[in-house]
C-alpha cells in the first residue's frame, strides 16, 4: 500500500486548503523528505489529515471531529490517494457545522470511496461500509494500520537499554494488549479452518461414485470387442481405399487419351493455318522495299506529336506567367529596363532573402518572448520587493536578536540544575526523617511476611496428601503411559469392527457366476481345430496368390513374345528354342479363388478370436473368485488374531457379533475417559502445588530482602549528613547566577515585547526567537536580491524594445526585395517562353512538310505494285519479319503428329493392364458410398472405444483420487485434533502463563523481522536472543568483528538508531498483516543525536529507499535541513496558523 498524495482543509493549525503529492518530484525523486517546522506548527497535522481520510480517526484524539477542525472555521475535510496492488482509490473524510457558521453545530462526518484506475467509479459513501471497504483493501484495521506507517523507533530505543526483565512489559506497551486478543482470535479461526476442511475433504469423499468389479470387468470385456470391431472396419477402408485409387487411375487414362485426341485434332488445322502463312509470305517478295519508307513515316510522325505535347505545355506556362503579372499590376515597361539575368541567379537570390527573413522572424519571436517574460517579472519583483519592504518595516526591532540573541539554553540550563539540586536535597532531608519510622513499618512487614509463609508450608502439606491419595502408589508418568495403552487398546477394537465390517461387505459382494457354463477343456480343442484350419486356409490363399501373380506375368509379357524368332536366340535368356514360340501360354482366372479364399481366412480368424476372448474371460474371472475367496479368510484371520490379542475369544464374539463389539469399545472408552479424567485432576493440584511452592519462595526471596533493608535502617546514622550540606551551597550560586542572567535577558525581551519564558517553556521560546532571527535575516537579504533583480530586468526591457524595432524594419526591406526578384523572375520566364514557342513552331511546320514529301513518295510506289494499301503493305512486311519463327512453329506441330500413334497406343496398353488388375464392377461413385458408410461404421466404434476408455481411465483416477482423500483426511484429522488440543490449553491455562507464552512468540517474530531489514540497511549487526530466567535477554552479533556478541549498552547513539529502526520497520510488518506498506513516517526528537549519528540516521533511511520505501521524518532539529534537502517546511504565521511550502 503506497499513500500518492493527501489533499485537506482546516486541520489543525493549517488553516486553508493544503495538498502534498508524495508520487511526483521532489519527493518522489527524493525517497526520504523532511517535515520540519516549529513546534506547534501543525507538522503531526498532516498524519491526522492521512488517517481521517481513510479511517476518520486520529492518532491523538477520540473525537477528531470536534478536536481537529481549524477554529473559527465551518468545514474541515481530509482526501488521500492510494495505491494497492496496481489499483488506484480515492478516501475522503469531511464534516461541516449548521448553516456554514463557525458557531454552528457539528453535523456528522460524511466519507466516500471511489476507484480511480482509467474511470472514477464510487465505489461507496456510507460512513461505515465506506470504513469496511477501506480495511479490506488495505488489509489492515485503524489500530494495525497506526502500527505499520508510523515507526516506533523511540520506543524501541527504550526496549534496547531496558533490563531483561522489563523488556517483554515494554514490548507488549507498545505493541498493545490487542496481541492477546489477537492470538486467541487466530487461533480459533486456524481451528475453524481446519475443521471446514475436514469437512469439505469428507464431502469430496461421499461425492466420489466407484463402480463395482463386475461393472468394471464388463466394461473391459465391452472395450476388448469394441477394439476389435473397429479394427475389421479399418481393415474393409483399407480394402476400399486400394479399389478407389485404382479406379481413379483407370479413369485418368481414359482422361489423358480424350485430352490427346483432342491435341491431335487442334495441331491438324494449326499445321493448315501454318502452311497458309508461309504461303502468303512467300508470294510477297517485294513488299520489304517499302519498309525503310514505312519506318521514316512513322518516325517523323513521332517527333511531330512530341513537339506537339510540349508547346502546348509552354503555351499554359506562358498563360499562368501573363496572368499573374496582370493581376498584380505590373508596369513591364519598368522591368523592361533590367539588365537579363539567369533564373538560376535569380533564385538564389531569393533564397539568400527567404533565408535571411526566416532568421529574422524567429530572432524576433525569441526577443518578443524574452521581453513579454520580463514585462511579466518586473510587477511580480516590485510587488514583491513592496511586501518585503513592509514586512521589515513591521519588525524593525527583530535586528537586536541578530546582534544580540537572549542566552535561553543556559538560563534553562541553571533552571534545571535548581530544581534538581532542590529535589534532591528534599529527598535526602526527607530519607533523614522518615528512617524511624521506615524501620517501624518493616519490622511489621518482616513478621506478615514470616505468617504468610508458614501458613504456604501448612498448605503444601495438605495438597502433597491429596497427590498421594489421587496416585495411589504410582507415578504421572505410570498414569500416563496406562492411559496411552488403554488409548491403544480403544483404537484396536476399532480396527476390529472395520474388519469386521470388510469382512461383511466382501461376503455380501458374493463370486461372480459369469461364464460358469463354459469348459475350459472344450474351449481349447475348438482354437486349436480353428487354429489348424486357418493354417491351412492360409496356405491355399498363398499358393492361389501365387498363379493369379504368375498369370499377370504372362499377360504383361504378351507383347514382348512378338520379339521372338525362330532360329534366333531369346534376348533374355538366350535359348534358340522357346516354348512359347509356336504357340501362347494358357491363362486362367485365379483372382476370384484367390477373394474367396481371403474371406474364408478372415472368417476363420473371426472366430479363434472370439473363442480367444472367452477362454480369457472365463480364465480372469476364476482368477477373480479365487482372489476374492482368499481375500475373505485373510480378512477373517486378521480380525481372530487381533481378537486374539486382545483377549476377547469367547463363543459370544465372533466376527459377526457387531452389537458385542460396538458395546466393548464403548466400555473402554469410558475405562479411558475414566484414566484420562485421573490424569488431569493429579495434573491440576501438580500445578496448584508447584504455583504455591513458587508463592512461598518469593515470599521467602521478600523476606530476605525485608531483613537486609531492616539491617542498612538499623547502622544508619542520626547526624545531618555531608551531602546536603554541598548541595546546599551549590544551590546558592546558581541562583545568584540564574538572578544575574534573568535581568540581562528580561531587558532584552522587553525591547523584543516578547515576556521571560516560565520554568520549562524557554524551548518554545527560543525556537520562536530563533525562527523570528532566520526571518529577519532571510527577508534582509530577499530586499538587497530584489533591488538588483529589478535594475537588471529593466535594463533589458529596454534593450529589447531597441531591438525588435530594428529587426522589424530589416524585415519590411527583405520583403520588398524578394518581391522585386520574383517579379524580374517570372518576366524573364514569359520572355524565355514567347522563344521557346517560336521555335517549335518553326520545328512543326518543318516535320509537316517533310512528312507529305514521305507520304506522296510511298503513295507512287504503292500504285506501281499489286498491293491496295500501306496498311496492308505493313502487315505483310510484319508477317515476312515473323518468317523463321512460323517454320519453327510448323515443325514442331508436324513432330508432334507424327508421335501421336506410338501415344495413343502406350496409353491404349496401359488402360487394358489395369483393367485386368482391376476385376471388379464397382463404379467409383459407389466405391465412394461404401467408404462413407464404413467412415461412419468406423467413427461410431471409435466413439464407443473412446467413451469406454474414458470411463475406465476415469475410474482409475477416482481409486486414486479416493486413496488420497483418506490419506488427507486422516492427515487432517490429526490437524483438526491438534488445533483443538492448543485451543482448549489456551482457554484452560492460567492468565499470565498465556500472556508470557504470547509476548514470547511475538518477541521471537519480531527479532527474525528485524534481522531481515538489518540486512537490507547494511547487512553488519544481527538481534539474537540470549537463554534468561530473568526475561527476554538480547545481544548484538557484530559480523565486521569476526561475529563477536556485543552488548546492547555497548552501541553508540547512531548504532542503537539503526537496530532500533529496524525493530521499528519488523514491527510495521508484524502490524500490516502480510500487506506491503511503502509510505513510512518517523515522529521522533532527533534532538540528541550529533552531527555523526544523525548522519548515519539519514544514511540508514536513504537506504530503505532502494526497497521501494518513501520515508518522511518529522523533526524541527536544524541538522536535518542540512542532510536532507527534500523538506515539507511549515512556516507559521504571526495570527497563530501555519501553510506548508515544499522545498527541494
Amino acid at each position: 500500500m503506497k499513500i500518492l498524495n493527501v489533499y485537506f482543509n482546516n486541520i489543525n493549525s493549517l488553516a486553508g486548503e493544503s495538498r502534498i503529492d508524495f508520487d511526483k518530484a521532489p519527493i518522489a525523486d527524493a525517497g526520504v523528505f523532511a517535515i520540519t517546522g516549529p513546534n506547534g506548527s501543525g507538522k503531526s497535522s498532516i498524519l491526522d489529515a492521512i488517517s481521517l481520510g481513510l479511517y476518520g480517526e486520529t492518532f491523538r484524539f477520540k473525537k477528531p471531529a470536534e478536536n481537529v477542525m481549524t477554529k473559527n472555521t465551518a468545514v474541515c475535510f481530509a482526501q488521500v490517494e492510494f495505491l494497492v496492488s496496481g489499483e488506484k482509490y480515492r478516501s475522503s473524510w469531511q464534516v461541516k457545522r449548521q448553516n456554514a457558521s463557525p458557531d454552528g453545530k457539528l453535523m456528522a462526518a460524511q466519507m466516500q470511496l471511489i476507484h480511480i484506475n482509467g474511470e472514477e467509479q464510487i465505489i461507496e459513501r456510507e460512513v461505515h461500509k465506506v470504513l469496511a471497504f477501506n480495511t479490506e483493501i488495505i488489509g489492515m484495521d485503524f489500530r494495525r494500520f497506526s502500527r505499520s506507517i508510523m515507526l516506533a523507533q523511540g520506543d524501541f530505543a527504550a526496549f534496547l537499554n531496558a533490563l531483561d526483565a522489563e523488556r517483554l512489559d515494554i514490548l507488549e506497551r507498545i505493541i498493545s494488549n490487542d496481541i492477546y486478543a489477537d492470538y486467541k482470535q487466530q487461533i480459533h479461526v486456524l481451528t475453524q479452518q481446519a475443521e471446514q476442511q475436514l469437512a469439505k475433504l469428507q464431502g469430496r469423499l461421499d461425492e466420489i461414485d466407484l463402480m463395482s468389479d463386475t461393472q468394471l470387468e464388463t466394461a473391459e470385456l465391452d472395450l476388448a470387442d469394441q477394439k476389435l470391431t473397429f479394427s475389421e472396419f479399418r481393415q474393409e477402408n483399407t480394402s476400399l481405399l486400394q479399389l478407389q485409387a485404382g479406379l481413379q487411375e483407370l479413369h485418368k487414362l481414359e482422361q489423358d487419351i480424350s485430352q490427346l485426341e483432342r491435341t491431335h485434332a487442334e495441331d491438324q488445322q494449326s499445321v493448315a493455318q501454318v502452311k497458309e502463312l508461309l504461303t502468303t509470305i512467300n508470294g510477297a517478295t517485294d513488299v520489304l522495299a517499302f519498309k525503310p519508307g514505312l519506318d521514316s513515316v512513322a518516325e517523323k510522325k513521332a517527333l511531330r506529336n512530341q513537339t506537339q505535347q510540349q508547346q502546348v505545355s509552354h503555351q499554359q506556362d506562358l498563360k499562368k506567367i501573363v496572368d499573374k503579372l496582370q493581376a498584380d499590376g505590373v508596369d513591364e515597361a519598368k522591368l523592361e529596363a533590367l539588365p537579363r539575368q539567369g533564373a538560376e541567379q535569380i533564385q538564389q537570390k531569393i533564397a539568400n532573402l527567404k533565408a535571411k527573413t526566416a532568421q529574422l522572424k524567429i530572432d524576433r519571436q525569441s526577443e518578443a518572448s524574452l521581453l513579454n517574460a520580463l514585462e511579466i517579472q518586473l510587477p511580480e519583483k516590485q510587488k514583491t520587493l513592496t511586501v518585503v519592504e513592509s514586512w521589515i518595516a513591521e519588525r524593525k526591532k527583530d535586528h537586536i536578536l541578530v546582534e544580540n540573541m537572549p542566552e535561553l539554553g543556559r538560563l534553562k540550563n541553571l533552571r534545571t540544575r535548581s530544581a534538581d539540586i532542590q529535589k534532591q536535597l528534599k529527598s535526602y532531608n526527607k530519607l533523614h526523617k522518615s528512617s524511624s519510622s521506615a524501620s517501624t513499618k518493616n519490622l511489621k512487614r518482616i513478621s506478615e511476611a514470616e505468617n504468610e509463609i508458614g501458613s504456604g508450608k501448612k498448605s503444601l502439606e495438605k495438597l502433597g496428601q491429596v497427590l498421594e491419595f489421587i496416585a495411589d502408589g504410582h507415578s504421572l508418568e505410570e498414569m500416563i503411559a496406562l492411559h496411552a495403552g488403554q488409548k491403544e487398546r480403544v483404537a484396536n477394537f476399532v480396527e476390529l469392527l472395520n474388519l469386521a465390517k470388510v469382512h461383511r461387505r466382501f461376503v455380501k459382494k458374493g463370486f461372480s457366476k459369469r461364464y460358469e457354463h463354459f469348459d475350459k477343456a472344450q474351449l481349447d480343442k475348438q482354437i486349436a481345430a480353428k487354429n489348424e484350419k486357418i493354417e491351412s486356409a492360409q496356405n491355399i490363399a498363398n499358393i492361389l496368390g501365387k498363379s493369379v501373380y504368375r498369370q499377370q506375368l504372362i499377360i504383361r509379357l504378351s507383347d514382348d513374345r512378338k520379339q521372338l524368332e525362330y532360329d534366333t536366340p531369346c534376348p533374355l535368356c538366350g535359348s534358340l528354342e522357346h516354348p512359347y514360340l509356336s504357340q501362347s501360354p494358357a491363362v486362367y482366372d485365379s483372382q476370384k479363388a484367390l477373394n474367396d479364399q481371403s474371406a474364408t481366412v478372415k472368417v476363420l480368424q473371426n472366430d479363434a478370436r472370439r473363442l480367444t476372448q472367452q477362454l480369457t474371460s472365463y480364465n480372469n474371472v476364476k482368477e477373480k473368485n479365487t482372489e476374492h475367496a482368499e481375500r475373505i479368510n485373510r480378512v477373517k484371520a486378521e480380525w481372530l488374531s487381533l481378537c486374539s490379542r486382545l483377549n476377547a475369544v469367547s463363543k459370544d464374539f465372533e466376527i459377526d457379533s457387531f452389537r458385542s463389539m460396538n458395546s466393548r469399545i464403548k466400555n473402554e472408552k469410558k475405562d479411558q475417559n475414566e484414566i484420562a479424567a485421573l490424569i488431569k485432576r493429579y495434573q491440576a493440584k501438580k500445578k496448584e502445588t508447584a504455583r504455591l511452592d513458587v508463592w512461598v519462595i518469593k515470599k521467602q526471596t521478600s523476606l530476605e530482602r525485608l531483613q537486609a533493608k531492616q539491617k542498612v535502617l538499623d547502622e544508619s546514622g542520626q547526624g545531618r549528613p555531608q551531602e546536603i550540606v554541598n548541595l546546599e551551597s551549590e544551590l546558592g550560586t546558581c541562583m545568584q547566577e540564574e538572578s544575574t542572567l534573568t535581568k540581562l535577558i528580561s531587558t532584552l525581551l522587553a525591547e523584543l515585547g516578547e515576556k521571560l519564558p516560565g520554568v520549562g517553556k524557554e524551548d518554545r521560546l527560543y525556537d520562536l526567537l530563533s525562527k523570528r532571527r532566520q526571518d529577519y535575516q532571510s527577508y534582509t537579504l530577499r530586499q538587497r536580491a530584489l533591488a538588483d533583480e529589478i535594475a537588471q530586468i529593466a535594463t533589458k526591457v529596454n534593450s529589447s524594445n531597441d531591438i525588435l524595432q530594428s529587426q522589424d524594419q530589416q524585415f519590411q526591406t527583405h520583403l520588398a526585395l524578394i518581391q522585386d526578384q520574383e517579379l524580374a523572375q517570372m518576366y524573364f520566364s514569359k520572355l524565355d517562353l514567347k522563344a521557346q514557342l517560336t521555335g517549335e513552331e518553326k520545328i512543326i511546320a518543318r516535320l509537316e512538310l517533310e512528312l507529305n514529301q514521305r507520304l506522296s513518295a510511298l503513295q507512287v510506289q504503292l500504285q506501281q505494285s499489286d498491293y491496295q494499301s500501306l496498311d496492308s503493305v505493313q502487315e505483310l512486311i510484319d508477317l515476312s519479319l515473323r518468317k523463321d519463327e512460323i517454320q519453327s512453329l510448323l515443325f514442331q506441330l508436324q513432330e508432334s503428329i507424327a508421335q501421336y500413334p506410338a501415344e495413343v497406343e502406350a496409353l491404349h496398353k496401359q488402360l487394358d493392364a489395369e483393367r485386368i488388375h482391376i476385376a471388379t464392377q464397382e463404379t467409383l461413385e459407389s466405391v465412394a458410398i461404401k467408404l462413407r458408410d464404413k467412415k461412419i461404421q468406423m467413427e461410431i466404434a471409435q466413439q464407443e472405444v473412446s467413451t469406454l476408455e474414458s470411463s475406465l481411465h476415469k475410474q482409475q483416477q477416482l481409486h486414486h483420487e479416493n486413496g488420497q482423500l483418506i490419506r488427507h483426511i486422516e492427515q487432517q484429522q490429526g490437524s483438526v485434533q491438534e488445533k483443538q488440543e492448543q485451543q482448549q490449553k489456551i482457554d484452560a491455562e492460567p492468565e499470565n502463563v498465556f500472556r508470557r507464552r504470547v509476548q514470547n512468540a511475538v518477541a521471537e517474530k519480531l527479532l527474525l523481522l528485524t534481522n531481515s531489514f538489518l540486512d537490507k540497511i547494511n547487512g553488519r549487526y544481527h538481534v539474537a536472543s540470549v537463554q534468561s530466567d530473568s526475561g527476554l535477554a538480547i545481544e548484538i552479533i557484530d559480523s565486521k568483528q569476526k561475529q563477536s556478541r556485543r552488548a546492547v549498552k555497548s552501541l553508540s547513539g547512531g548504532e542503537t538508531f539503526v537496530v532500533s529502526l529496524a525493530m521499528a520497520l519488523g514491527l510495521s510488518e508484524i502490524a500490516n498483516n502480510g500487506r506491503a506498506i511503502d509510505s513510512l513516517f518517523i515522529d521522533e526528537g532527533f534532538g540528541n543525536l550529533d552531527a555523526e549519528t544523525l548522519y548515519t540516521v539519514v544514511t540508514t533511511l536513504e537506504n530503505l529507499t532502494v526497497h521501494g520505501k518513501t520515508v518522511g521524518i518529522i523533526s524541527h532539529v536544524k541538522g536535518i535541513h542540512e542532510y536532507i534537502k527534500t523538506q515539507i517546511e511549515l512556516i507559521k504565521e504571526p495570527n497563530g496558523m501555519s501553510r506548508i511550502v515544499t522545498q527541494d
